[in-house]
């Protein structure tokens, strides 16, 4: 992997529908070089699957991130036993036995059962529980039965041409990408991808960032997105730990690891704590399961 190749991830990671064409342009490349590029991605397992799912906006639901040191015998043990429960999208260890854990939650009155579940299965005696700060927008109509269809046959196939999406579901393509695109534009929908970042020249690291409580949230994230914007395939924020950023990066070598964290450590934060990441392991969770009885 190169830093195109880490380009083409960040990009898909937050829009896995982009074209060929529009990612040709972002990098000054061919079309067919990118097409060989994400092929390769795809190949060496890097790139799993590219993922549709309902927003949280549209369905109203909670990013919940719970995290910290484990004490269990093997995580991978209890990345299998997290994974059955149906809140839960991602888990993902970390050198230092530490363990994050991505899910979704229908609504707050989940998140006392839920967190005391992840704390007990995954052995985690003192965790951290952030909800993602995600912006209030209102939606001018709820997904209607033909968008939940849609989404469904884009959920393990985002990037599924507005013809076979068509077909798939017996609508006219012009009926299909009116809908497609009223999701996209109220922001009802998210497009992302599964992937395995364990490489061998992909370096995946979390940094922990602990803020003062003199500095500015929203101009800190600001300013990161612009230092970073090379490496950066995450910046996450809390709405109830507003002094804690999660900053994760892709780098091609322990070095360019190094030199970030370092680049973190003069920019006056409480502390800085490195986490790089040994496996992720995806799950689907209820928001996967419920396209699938639409």
């Amino acid at each position: 992997m190169d830093e195109i190749d880490l380009f083409i991830i960040r990009k898909l990671l937050s829009n896995s529908r982009l074209t060929y064409r529009e990612l040709a342009d972002m990098t000054n490349m061919s079309v067919s070089g990118i097409h060989k590029r994400i092929s390769k991605l795809e190949d060496d397992g890097i790139i799993n699957y590219y993922i549709a799912r309902p927003s949280l906006i549209a369905l109203k639901y909670l990013w919940v991130a719970i995290f910290g040191s484990s004490n269990a015998k093997s995580l991978d043990v209890v990345s299998k036993e997290l994974g059955q429960h149906e809140n839960i999208s991602m888990v993902c260890i970390t050198g230092g036995k530490f363990l994050y854990v991505k899910a979704y939650l229908r609504n707050i009155s989940e998140l006392q059962d839920y967190s005391s579940y992840v704390s007990r299965t995954a052995q985690i005696s003192d965790p951290t529980i952030g909800i993602i700060s995600v912006p209030y927008i209102t939606t001018p109509e709820p997904l209607t039965k033909i968008d939940f269809k849609i989404l469904k046959t884009l959920n393990r196939d985002a990037r599924k041409p507005i013809t076979d999406i068509a077909d798939d579901i017996g609508i006219s393509a012009k009926t299909a990408r009116k809908r497609l695109d009223r999701m996209i534009e109220n922001n009802l929908v998210s497009f992302t991808i599964r992937w395995t970042p364990a490489h061998e020249n992909c370096y995946f690291t979390i940094f922990y960032l602990l803020l003062n409580e003199s500095t500015d949230l929203n101009s800190t994230v600001q300013h990161l997105n612009k230092k970073f914007s090379k490496n950066i395939a995450y910046c996450f924020t809390f709405s109830n730990i507003p002094h804690l950023i999660l900053l994760s990066t892709l780098t091609k070598t322990s070095k360019d690891t190094q030199r970030i964290q370092e680049e973190l450590q003069t920019e006056g934060f409480n502390d800085v704590i490195p986490h790089i990441f040994l496996s992720v392991k995806w799950y689907d969770c209820w928001v996967d399961q419920l396209l699938r009885t639409k």
